[in-house]
């Protein structure tokens, strides 16, 4: 019976997990990021999510997890686009580029490519609590600005 229950209880938890892609925009030599996170209902597993990535950057036409950075807003300075694939529990608002990426997040993805997202009160504190993390959690973690809210 307790085998059964646990079955049940990891079946559930499997099916509330969605693969995301968090797509990071980071101002190179600084600590400075704009994070989005997407989902494409279809995409179940991380390969799934890879794959389009893959076709996405090759193509330059993103069929699946279509987003557009504006890169005319970095006029003057380089940067760099990190795309990680990664299941979540947390649920997330639909992104729309938009003005505001005024949410600090401080942003993990394990080794078991789970992604973790706390909401902080600002840049600097989820600076501070980056640094408080233990190195490999630290070396996993990162914090960057958002304009999606985290979903209850």
């Amino acid at each position: 019976m307790l085998a059964l229950g646990l079955a049940l209880a990891l079946s559930t938890q499997a099916a509330e997990r969605q693969v995301y892609l968090v797509a990071t925009v980071q101002l190179d030599g600084s600590s400075l990021a704009q994070s989005i996170f997407l989902h494409e209902p279809q995409i179940t597993e991380l390969q799934g999510c890879l794959d389009a990535v893959l076709d996405g950057q090759s193509k330059r036409d993103w069929l699946l997890y279509r987003h557009i950075f504006r890169r005319d807003r970095f006029k003057g300075f380089s940067g760099h686009i990190r795309y990680q694939c990664a299941y979540s529990e947390q649920r997330f608002s639909s992104w729309h580029d938009g003005p505001r990426y005024n949410k600090p997040y401080l942003i993990g993805v394990n080794d078991d490519a789970q992604i973790s997202v706390v909401r902080t009160p600002s840049q600097a504190q989820c600076m501070t609590q980056l640094r408080a993390l233990p190195a490999a959690r630290q070396a996993q973690s990162f914090c960057a600005m958002g304009n999606q809210e985290l979903q209850p």
